[in-house]
């Protein structure tokens, strides 16, 4: 197998587990309410608070990937996710199970800036490649209220499908560890301890550079730099489109088992509902490939979140609005075109970010994308004790109307850029 295949085998994979891991939670959210005893709004804040530490640290984590290699600090996380995966299955009480999650979500936060900066660096046709991420990860998203809901149906515990993916990354670690990819350094623990004192040197050179710098009365540090304006419009995209996925992922199956009267009135709603999540949610591993597969082809790849957004901002009003029958459908219809979304940001994201620094670019976009987007899940909990969780998918369709807009402006930016320059001057004695 070349190295870029297993590129994107790897982190296909590693996307599979990171969203497999952090999506189990709404599937079995009504179970864990009523074994621990707390209300929505709690669970929904216990989730937020892991939910914000998956976006925040993909911040660091983009910088780490450019620091240090997007291998070895993707196999980094994908250990650590295996064993906060299973310290939240072990978890015995609400505070222990509130930190594990919250564990969880640092650790997963890492798989985006350093799996996709690896895509963005070492494999040719990043469209494809992009999409066939955004495949194994749908997957992830529609298997896991399955396993979620098997577990609860078979073992009678939520706790089972945790321990399952933790399992599983504890093998995907292994394959990774293992992987000879070509320009990319492999994780080892004894060059972990190694890292703070080059750092500490480095840092140490760079001092005794500048002592040598301020003999002269300016000394300019770089030629102007160029930033694209495009990109703040689409890291702005990012937390509108941000609230839609986490929102509308967290929520389904509570939506389903409250408005589709054969789950409401089976004899295991919160079962059913996990498994009509997924079939619905299935959807969007079409939506997911044509969406890399579309960017590739073409000549304004700008135009793809316009088309999106131009079709999601009505179907979420209609979900809010719809039962039975007519949810299920425009629920269909959702899942179809919005994870046509991840694919193409990703793509636009390693069009404008230079190649040394799409760790970072990732990082950052997200960082807004699930961590800014969290704060969805605490809103949704709140509506739902409030008004009723239909109300809020009318709330997200003005949200998807706000990113069309953005989309849009995107298209009048692209070919605008900051530029600036800067340069270090003595102060005269």
């Amino acid at each position: 197998m070349t190295s870029e295949r297993k590129v994107v085998w790897l982190t296909g994979f590693s996307h599979f587990f990171t969203h497999g891991a952090m999506t189990l939670l709404p599937a079995v959210l009504v179970v864990i309410t009523g074994e621990q005893g707390i209300s929505f709004t709690d669970i929904g804040l216990i989730a937020t608070i892991g939910y914000f530490l998956y976006g925040f640290g993909a911040f660091p984590a983009g910088y780490l990937a450019d620091r240090f290699g997007s291998k070895r600090v993707l196999t980094l996380g994908i250990l650590g996710m295996a064993f906060s995966s299973l310290l939240v299955g072990f978890s015995t009480g609400t505070v222990f199970f509130a930190l594990a999650y919250a564990l969880l979500g640092i650790f997963a936060s890492i798989h985006h800036p350093a799996g996709l900066s690896l895509i963005a660096r070492r494999v040719e046709k990043k469209g494809k490649a992009l999409g066939f991420h955004g495949v194994l990860g749908n997957i992830g998203l529609t298997i896991s209220p399955f396993i979620a809901s098997a577990s609860v149906k078979y073992f009678d515990s939520w706790r089972a499908a945790y321990l399952l993916f933790g399992c599983f990354g504890l093998i995907l670690f292994g394959c990774m560890r293992s992987a000879r990819l070509e320009q990319e350094k492999d994780l080892s623990f004894r060059e972990m301890w190694h890292w703070r004192a080059s750092t500490d040197r480095s840092a140490s050179v760079t001092e005794k550079m500048s002592a040598v710098d301020t003999t002269s009365d300016s000394q300019p540090l770089s030629e102007p730099a160029i930033f694209p304006l495009v990109m703040l419009l689409l890291l702005l995209g990012c937390i509108l489109s941000g609230f839609i996925f986490r929102g509308s992922l967290t929520f389904f199956p509570m939506l389903f088992q409250q408005d589709v009267l054969f789950i409401n009135q089976s004899d295991r709603p919160v079962v059913l509902a996990g498994y009509v999540t997924t079939a619905v949610l299935s959807l969007g591993l079409i939506g997911a490939w044509f969406g890399g597969y579309l960017n590739d082809k073409l000549k304004t790849p700008e135009i793809m979140p316009v088309i999106i957004f131009v079709i999601v901002a009505p179907v979420l009003y209609y979900i809010g609005r719809s039962t039975d029958t007519k949810l299920l459908a425009t629920s269909c219809l959702f899942s179809l075109v919005y994870y046509a979304w991840q694919p193409s940001q990703n793509y636009l994201i390693a069009k404008y970010t230079k190649k040394a620094s799409h760790g970072m670019g990732f990082g950052v976009n997200f960082f807004l994308l699930f961590g800014v987007g969290s704060f969805a899940t605490a809103a949704g909990g709140y509506m739902a004790d409030s008004y009723g969780i239909d109300r809020f998918y009318a709330v997200m369709a003005w949200i998807a109307l706000a990113a069309l807009f953005t989309a849009l402006a995107v298209l009048v930016v692209r070919p605008y850029y900051f530029k600036y320059s800067w340069k270090v001057v003595r102060e005269s004695s």
